[in-house]
């Protein structure tokens, strides 16, 4: 099955303009994406992440066909996203944490309708429309409220429910949960996952910079840096991305300077077993080297478990060592 998104080579650039600009009468361009190629299947949940000024917000309004590529292209439902832009718009729905452009005087349902003549429903068709994304998005109870006593959650799930007005294939999220308390954040996430993803089988590109929601909610992850990829994968492979330098647990009854000699060592007492839990740092290759030398020393180990890497670690040693050098998994 061919992938729902599909981009190949995808090149931005923008000129820049300040007051320096103004006044020295010269410009500088500025690459805000370079050879970004990126797929995404029906159904799946893409995270984009990225550093402010890596070119997220910039990949999501070509997606939305808000502004072309300088060079590559890509499809989206099968419809080229240059040539066909008003194809792919009917495929897409494109989320905007700008509550400004709702109507805060009209009601939620007076918001949807006026949304839904845009795309051309009336009539029977409209209503049932407007009813089904309200009993998507939980926002039926609160639909005849005007728009301005609602909460940042709640205009968040309006917007998906405006975005689920034409049925899309396709929903575009950026930075949803950015003004959302943690209860709210969690219902959406819960919402995203469990309704759009799983029984609807929208294909969702979700633009963050919450690490924790991205490894938790996103099947695979794209990290943006610099206008181009710097890793691609699923969050495990994210995880374990920079080299073979792992955290890991191992409980002992007796101590050896071999542990000691690790990085990292942390010692603490392990009062399930009655032995000594270390914590340190190791080559995963050199374990089993380790647990042998343990053995043969006659140290008892009790366990051994790898401790799993924070995602906020490897993307914080991606952007900061990779400097922009492209590397995807396969």
């Amino acid at each position: 099955m061919a992938p729902v998104i599909d981009l190949h080579n995808i090149s931005k650039s923008f000129t820049e303009r300040n007051w320096k600009t103004f006044l020295f009468r010269k410009s500088y361009p500025v690459k805000a994406l370079e050879d970004v190629s990126l797929t995404v299947n029906q159904g799946e949940i893409m995270g984009l992440l990225g550093p402010n000024g890596a070119g997220k917000t910039t990949l999501i309004k070509i997606l939305a066909t808000l502004i072309t590529p300088d060079q590559g292209g890509g499809t989206i439902s099968g419809f080229d996203i240059c040539s066909q832009s008003h194809r792919v718009r009917e495929k897409i729905g494109l989320v905007s944490t700008n509550d400004r452009t709702f109507y805060w005087r009209l009601t939620g349902r007076d918001n949807l309708s006026f949304f839904a003549s845009l795309y051309n429903l009336w009539g029977t068709d409209k209503t049932q429309r407007i009813a089904r994304v309200l009993g998507l998005t939980g926002m039926t109870d609160k639909a005849d409220f005007r728009f301005m006593s609602y909460s940042a959650g709640q205009k968040q799930r309006l917007a998906i429910a405006r975005a689920m007005l034409s049925e899309p294939e396709v929903l575009l999220l950026d930075e949803a949960t950015a003004s959302l308390d943690p209860i709210a954040a969690r219902s959406l996430l819960d919402l995203t996952r469990n309704t759009l993803a799983a029984k609807e089988q929208k294909t969702i590109l979700w633009c963050t910079h919450n690490l924790t929601e991205a490894d938790e909610i996103c099947d695979r992850l794209t990290i943006l840096h610099h206008g181009r990829i710097l890793q691609s994968g699923t969050p495990a492979e994210i995880h374990n991305c920079l080299g073979h330098r792992q955290s890991y647990r191992i409980v002992v009854d007796t101590l050896h300077p071999s542990l000691q000699s690790q990085q990292d060592y942390q010692l603490a007492f392990d009062k399930e077993h009655g032995a000594y839990a270390c914590t340190l740092t190791i080559n995963h290759a050199r374990v089993p080297e380790l647990l042998k030398s343990l053995a043969e020393n006659g140290v008892g180990v009790y366990e051994c478990s790898q401790i799993k890497r924070p995602l906020e670690a490897a993307f914080t040693e991606l952007v900061t060592q990779r400097k922009g050098r492209p590397e995807a998994i396969t």
